[in-house]
């Protein structure tokens, strides 16, 4: 900037007013630079709103699309004392009946008696076992202690299914093992100085009259997708069906995602690209679906429906009076890999959110729009520097002749009333 910032002091003319005003008339084209920099960013901000908005449409839909998810199956037992269920992967519409006989069991020894938890127990290697597994430890003047002998079972790096533990009773200090796993599979061999405390059992369940044995109470090779957790002796009854609450709310969350994604779209209205997506987007509500089996569905079919106004909700009655053949087709027109609604919904997404995307695209876009424009800024800003100069030196030039011109006409007028 001028180096003169009090320009006017000569003459006694409010110069600087002068100046202020004109440079005020000559930095109007700023303004427009400025706003306009500030509707790039809000463009930009917007896009960014959206494309996290879209985001998360994409993982619901990603939920609709996923099998394992989407309908999932729930087991129910009749009676939750004797057995729990849950069903996993693969699991179909099916009723059983269960009887438990026994429970899994793992397997306890007992040391005999010592006085106390310091007590010696003997030097030497002591070899212990569970299923195929066998380890050693050594005793030696360093631990030669009954408390001793429980830490180099614990310690070591051989042992992944022996617990061992000192109990303090009536006749003095046991040490007690417990195997880390049920059944008899999984059964105990110790030294000598070890009875049996508990006898291993494996569990035995009748499904449908057929017996089946099993070493844990968590059994799920028995009934394909399907994972029983045994509790007590007793008989239920085992179901699995489609879990249609949880579908819905799947389908539920999805239209009030979708419906906020075209909400948060009103502030780039007027833009070409969100214009285009959203027409893509509605398009695959109308598109067929083609199943596996050669039914066709589309998403009004499936009990998606738009108002007059194009909000997104859902027809419950189609969910409720579906039969469950039909809802095997309903859930397959969701989750089909190549051609479910899930998969095309995230298809169109992807498009636009994908990184190096359209909305990445133009937002690259956006941004060099505004390095163009604070390029413009600041050339501008040197301009209007150089013109101020201009005028300071205009206007001290002007001030300095006038204060010459007022001195000079003081100095006659002096004179000539020194002559009268």
């Amino acid at each position: 900037m001028a180096s003169i910032t009090s320009a006017g002091v000569g003459s006694g003319i409010d110069v600087e007013s002068i100046i202020t005003g004109l440079m005020e008339a000559e930095s109007a084209p700023l303004t427009t630079y400025e706003e306009k920099k500030d509707d790039y960013n809000v463009q930009i901000s917007a896009y960014g709103t959206v494309k996290s908005d879209l985001s998360t449409l994409s993982d619901l839909a990603a939920d609709l699309g996923d099998s394992t998810e989407f309908g999932r199956f729930i087991a129910s037992s009749s009676d939750e004392d004797v057995f729990t269920a849950t069903a996993e992967t693969g699991a179909i519409n099916e009723e059983h009946e269960i009887e438990v006989q026994s429970l899994a069991v793992a397997h306890r020894m007992t040391s005999t008696a010592y006085a106390d938890s310091s007590a010696a127990v003997g030097t030497g290697s002591y070899t212990f076992s569970y299923g195929s597994t066998s380890f050693d430890v050594t005793i030696d003047g360093t631990n030669n202690s009954l408390e001793g002998l429980r830490n180099a079972i614990n310690d070591s790096a051989e042992n992944d299914g022996i617990s061992a533990s000192i109990i303090n009773v009536d006749g003095g200090s046991r040490l007690v093992l417990t195997a880390k796993e049920a059944g008899t599979e999984n059964a105990i061999t110790a030294p000598a100085m070890f009875s049996e405390l508990t006898a291993a059992e494996d569990a035995v369940i009748v499904v449908d009259g057929f017996t089946s044995t099993s070493s844990s109470n968590s059994i799920s090779d028995v009934i394909p997708g399907v994972t029983i957790e045994l509790n007590s002796i007793g008989t239920a009854q085992l179901s699995t069906e489609r879990d249609t609450e949880s579908l819905k709310e799947q389908m539920q969350s999805f239209v009030e995602q979708y419906n906020s994604v075209i909400s948060s779209m009103d502030s780039l209205d007027s833009d070409t690209l969100m214009s285009n997506f959203e027409t893509q987007l509605r398009s695959v509500f109308f598109q067929d679906i083609t199943l596996p089996n050669g039914e066709t569905r589309n998403a009004f079919d499936l009990g998606f429906t738009f108002d007059k106004d194009g909000v997104l909700s859902i027809d419950d009655d189609v969910i409720s009076e579906l039969s469950s053949s039909d809802l095997e087709s309903f859930v397959s027109a969701f989750t089909d890999t190549d051609n479910g609604f899930g998969t095309r919904i995230e298809d169109v997404i992807d498009v636009y959110t994908v990184t190096g995307g359209l909305i990445d695209n133009r937002t690259s876009s956006l941004n060099s729009s505004i390095s163009y424009i604070e390029d413009q800024i600041e050339r501008f800003e040197w301009r209007m520097e150089q013109v101020e100069e201009r005028y300071r030196r205009q206007f001290t030039a002007m001030d300095t002749l006038v204060s010459e011109l007022q001195t000079a006409s003081d100095y006659m007028t002096s004179q000539l009333s020194s002559l009268s």
